[in-house]
């Protein structure tokens, strides 16, 4: 169902703090048919070891690719989601839920109340780890880059209140033309780790990926 809104959830938006860890907020720019479900269940499965819930914000599909990966390091997707621990949440419910005239707030609080708190408590580590394309289907089917980064920012204070890792994954269609590179830029530096998954180096999303991810 669409989430509602829940004043208890409300964050105060802010860019992320300086931090040590590189990888606590991290964006990683793939090609559509090269999906990098391998990577993202490492980063998931790491946090699993350690005590740590999963939380997904993804299509269906690459769900199921990722839950492919973390069952080959001997885990059980399905044991985990009957403990709290791992929760799937699809990408299209969030999407709808905007387009029904939810604002971007909203939804995200909502989410953060009744899915992120719950995963939270459940853990040994009362911590989480995020995998997300939320912000990716804003891009590719919305065209808002307003709100894609406004949904980054409330990322950067889960993270800044000690509660989550997040990984981001960005399809090229997210920039479906240079027109887009302001905002590719903008998106990047609400991240403390870009990943360059893009295969053309002649493509201007290479090249800027490639120039962000050494910053």
């Amino acid at each position: 169902r669409s989430p509602k809104a829940n004043p208890r959830s409300r964050l105060t938006v802010q860019d992320p703090a300086p931090e040590s860890e590189s990888n606590l907020h991290s964006v990683h720019f793939f090609e559509p048919s090269r999906f990098p479900a391998p990577e993202i269940a490492n980063f998931l499965s790491a946090g699993l070891n350690q005590g740590e819930g999963a939380v997904l914000i993804a299509t269906l599909e690459h769900a199921s690719q990722i839950e492919s990966e973390i069952e080959k390091s001997e885990l059980n997707v399905r044991e985990l989601a009957g403990a709290g621990l791992w929760v799937l949440t699809e990408v299209r419910e969030l999407i709808q839920a905007l387009q029904l005239g939810m604002t971007a707030a909203t939804v995200v609080e909502s989410f953060i109340e009744l899915v992120v708190r719950p995963a939270q408590k459940q853990s040994d580590k009362q911590r989480v780890r995020i995998y997300g394309e939320f912000v990716d289907a804003i891009l590719s089917q919305l065209r808002n880059a307003e709100m894609a980064m406004e949904v980054e920012r409330y990322g950067n204070q889960l993270v800044a209140e000690g509660a989550t890792k997040i990984f981001c994954g960005y399809s090229t269609n997210a920039f479906p033309d240079a027109s887009f590179a302001r905002p590719f830029i903008r998106l990047c530096r609400l991240h403390t780790q870009v990943h360059n998954g893009l295969s053309d180096r002649n493509d201007w999303r290479f090249q800027m990926a490639n120039k962000m991810s050494a910053v």
